[in-house]
């Protein structure tokens, strides 16, 4: 077998269709996260040797509960100092000059679990390189980019993003002479991409809900057609899912544009200035990451207030829906040029990505952002065509917008 044979069967096993750099940082949950457990199972005190595996002890929960069962001081300080973290300066950390408890505005989990952080660059000439990425266009139309990244100590750390390029949702509307019609609902990736200085923006915003405000048990997650995009990431052990769009605070309550200073729906549509300015401020989550959580990871949060859609009919007597609700997004994409996104592109597609989520098993949490450049899209080859969705229309009848059954979805 040649060299060049040889090298060609290498490549096609390690993919390299874009080059990517960016930062991360993982919480490990003390308390159930699959690495940690592995570690200490094979013999490798994580609390001795956290330094030598890159981990910093985080750990800000209260814990005065303890004090409670303890006959004096000693014993208290005792059964405290028993279950906090070694290597954690309590008082320095974790509260402020007056003593008390800083609490975290967003990344409310910093106060509740105690982690053992990674941290690190990635990428070209930095200390981890992304050793396997892949941008493949799948069997529906997505563009999905997927990056490998090893960290010494613990493992391969391998995370990813789906993103739809042709997102815009549809709506049945009365046609001319009275029969429905499909239409677009609007310019969603136009109206998303306002406020970026280049390029267009895409919310990974699948699984995302609202909460009924007057029912707080009621869900309500947005349709199939309102889905751009999806984040994943596996980190050796464990398993994360994404952390979507937010249309609610910490308390349940909902975000909406029009709520504040005089209550729902009592603020004319567009005076909202104040009320953005202080969700900006509170989803920051600088203090949250750079103070409780050691970090120097700075998370760029994406605010929506969809005040671009058309007004409906709804936002007078209804709060469910988008008009009016304010969404903020964790998890991101920005592509500078998406007319690029097509298998075998001849012009490299770039861009930034941010995407959050959180442990399946554990309390375990992962960000990651950064930069890409693709240079190659390849086509989805184990994939169904028609896929199960178009093969499910057909067997069920289902019907379309315009009452005829749907065979080749689009």
């Amino acid at each position: 077998m040649s060299i060049l044979t040889v090298l060609a069967l290498l490549v096609g096993c390690n993919p390299q269709d874009a080059e990517v750099s960016g930062t991360y940082v993982a919480y490990l949950a003390n308390e159930g996260s699959e690495n940690v457990l592995r570690l200490e199972r094979f013999g490798v005190p994580v609390s001795e040797q956290a330094a030598d595996l890159g981990l910093t002890p985080v750990d800000c929960r209260d814990l005065d509960y303890l004090r409670e069962d303890a006959e004096t001081s000693e014993d208290a300080d005792a059964a405290v100092a028993a279950e906090r973290l070694a290597g954690v300066d309590y008082n320095a950390e974790c509260l402020d000059e007056d003593g008390e408890r800083k609490e975290a505005s967003y990344f409310t989990w910093l106060n509740q679990y105690s982690y053992w952080k990674s941290e690190g660059n990635f990428g070209a000439g930095k200390k981890l390189e992304a050793w396997r990425t892949e941008a493949v266009m799948t069997t529906e139309g997505d563009l999905q980019l997927t990056i490998h990244v090893r960290v010494p100590g613990i493992g391969d750390m391998r995370f990813g993003w789906v993103i739809d390029p042709d997102f815009a949702p549809t709506q049945c509307i009365d046609g001319v002479d009275g029969s429905a019609e499909q239409a677009v609902d609007g310019n969603w990736l136009n109206g998303w991409s306002a406020g970026e200085e280049s390029g267009t923006l895409w919310f990974l915003n699948s699984g995302s809900y609202q909460i009924n405000p007057s029912d707080n048990g009621e869900y309500w997650y947005l349709p199939e057609d309102w889905r751009a995009g999806h984040s994943f990431a596996r980190f050796e052990d464990e398993t994360f899912y994404a952390h979507s769009m937010d249309y609610n605070d910490v308390y349940g309550q909902p975000m909406w544009v029009n709520s504040y200073p005089g209550g729902a729906f009592d603020a004319p549509r567009g005076s909202y200035g104040a009320w953005r300015e202080s969700i900006t401020e509170s989803m920051t989550g600088l203090t949250d990451f750079m103070d409780l959580g050691k970090s120097d990871f700075e998370p760029t949060f994406k605010i929506e207030d969809n005040s671009w859609r058309e007004v409906s009919d709804l936002d007078e007597t209804d709060a469910s829906g988008l008009d009016g609700w304010v969404g903020v997004s964790p998890s991101w994409v920005r592509i500078d040029n998406p007319a690029n996104v097509t298998v075998g592109t001849l012009v490299p597609v770039t861009g930034e990505f941010q995407i959050y989520l959180e442990g399946v098993a554990a309390a375990s949490k992962l960000i990651v952002k950064g930069e890409f450049k693709i240079n190659n899209i390849r086509e989805d080859v184990w994939g169904y065509a028609p896929t199960l969705e178009e093969r499910k229309y057909e067997e069920n009848g289902t019907l379309g917008c315009d009452g005829e059954p749907i065979v080749d979805a689009e």
